[in-house]
């Protein structure tokens, strides 16, 4: 049956199912993201290293 000549609770009740998959999808890869997260080390912090910075320039334009 083509979309527009479904019943408007039929399109309502699929997009219902379609969210709640997608919910679900997203709380499995948190789920993941956050049992994975507290294995990784630490990544060590860059050293800043100083910029030179060049002297002014003496002397007004001609």
């Amino acid at each position: 049956m083509a979309k527009r000549n479904q019943k408007p609770k039929i399109r309502k009740a699929q997009r219902e199912q379609v969210i709640r998959a997608a919910k679900e999808q997203a709380s499995k890869k948190t789920a993941r993201a956050a049992a994975t997260a507290p294995t990784k080390a630490a990544p060590e912090q860059k050293i800043v290293k100083p910029v030179e910075v060049s002297a002014p320039q003496v002397g007004g334009k001609r």
